[in-house]
C-alpha cells in the first residue's frame, strides 16, 4: 500500500481489520448506520494515516458523489435545534475572521445550519452541498444559496472568497490534496480557511487505538497538527490559530451513537433512552481530540 499524497510514499499498516466486507458495496448515502473498522495505513514519509477505502474511492469517484447526492440524514433533522446550539458556539469561535464584507464559501454545509447564521453577519455566503436532499432543506427552511457541485466543478467559475469553512469535511474528501488546491486557487490573496476535524495525535484517540469512535467507512483521511500543516503548507497555506471544538448534543443522540459504537452494551443503552427527564437535555462532549483550524492565504 502507498500513501496518496502527491509523492506516492510507503506506508506501514496501522491498524488491522478481521471485519470482511466488499468495499464496493459500502453505501455511503446513509453516514450514520455502520460502524465497522476499516485497515488504517500510516505514511512512513509525510505520517498521513488514510482508510483502505481511500484507494477504492480513488478508483471509482462517480459512484462515491453519486452516493453523497443520495444523501438523507433524518437523524441529523431530528437534531437541528442542537445544531443549532453548537453552530452558534462555533460562530463565536471563528466570528473574528468574519465581517459584513466578507464574501463566504461553505465546502459540506450540510443542512444549512450554520449558513443560517453565518449570512447574517457578512455580504456573500455561498454553500456547496452534494446532497440533493440537505440543498433542498436549506433553501426551503433558511433561503440559503446552496449549489449542488464539488469543489472541482464550482472552482471552474474562477470565484473568488474571503472566507473558506469546511465543518468536518476533510476527512471525507477522496483527494484532500487536489481539493486543498482548488481551496486555495477559490481564496482571495491573504484569505482565510476554517476547518474542523479530529486530531489523531491527542491523547483520546491514542488511548483508543483501532477502537476510537471516528474510525469508520464513511472517514477517508486521518489528520493530525502535524500532517495538517504540512499540507497546508503545501498549497500555500498557513495555520495561524488551533482552538479546541466542543460539540453540543442531546442526550438521545448520545445515547444512540453509544449503542451503535458498542453494541455489546446495547441493553444498557435503551435502559438508558428510557430516562424521559434526561432526553431534552443538552449534553457538551469534549474529549480533546476535536479541532478548529483556522489557516491564512500566504502572499508574495
Amino acid at each position: 500500500m502507498f500513501c496518496p499524497c502527491p509523492d506516492n510514499n510507503a506506508c506501514d499498516l496501522l491498524f488491522h481489520s478481521n471485519y470482511v466486507h466488499d468495499y464496493n458495496k459500502i453505501d455511503f448515502s446513509c453516514t450514520s448506520k455502520t460502524y465497522f473498522k476499516p485497515k488504517l495505513f500510516k505514511c512512513k514519509k509525510c505520517k498521513l494515516i488514510f482508510s483502505e477505502i481511500a484507494k477504492n474511492i480513488s478508483e471509482n469517484k462517480k459512484y462515491y458523489v453519486e452516493d453523497l447526492t443520495d444523501v438523507e440524514d433524518k437523524d441529523y433533522i431530528q437534531e437541528i435545534n442542537f445544531k443549532t446550539k453548537y453552530f452558534k458556539q462555533l460562530f463565536n469561535k471563528i466570528s473574528s475572521c468574519l465581517n459584513t464584507n466578507s464574501t463566504v464559501l461553505e465546502i459540506g454545509s450540510y443542512y444549512g445550519v450554520l449558513g443560517n447564521i453565518v449570512k447574517q453577519h457578512v455580504k456573500k455566503y455561498i454553500g456547496l452541498e452534494l446532497s440533493k436532499h440537505a440543498c433542498q432543506y436549506a433553501k426551503k427552511n433558511y433561503n440559503l444559496n446552496f449549489i449542488s457541485e464539488t469543489i472541482k466543478s464550482f472552482s471552474k467559475n474562477n470565484y473568488q472568497f474571503d472566507v473558506i469553512i469546511m465543518t468536518d469535511v476533510i476527512e471525507h474528501f477522496d483527494n484532500p490534496f487536489e481539493t486543498m488546491s482548488l481551496i486555495e486557487k477559490s481564496l482571495n490573496p491573504g484569505g482565510i480557511l476554517i476547518f474542523t476535524t479530529y486530531n489523531m495525535d491527542s491523547i483520546f484517540p491514542k488511548l483508543m487505538g483501532k477502537k476510537y469512535h471516528w474510525i469508520m467507512p464513511y472517514h477517508l483521511y486521518y489528520f493530525s497538527n502535524f500532517t495538517l500543516k504540512n499540507l497546508c503548507n503545501k498549497y500555500n497555506f498557513e495555520i495561524f490559530k488551533i482552538k479546541n471544538d466542543t460539540r453540543l448534543v442531546s442526550y438521545n443522540y448520545l445515547i444512540y451513537k453509544l449503542g451503535l459504537i458498542f453494541p455489546s452494551l446495547g441493553f444498557i443503552f435503551k435502559f438508558l433512552a428510557r430516562l424521559k427527564f434526561l432526553q431534552k437535555s443538552t449534553i457538551r462532549v469534549n474529549l480533546l481530540d476535536l479541532n478548529i483550524y483556522f489557516a491564512k492565504k500566504k502572499t508574495f
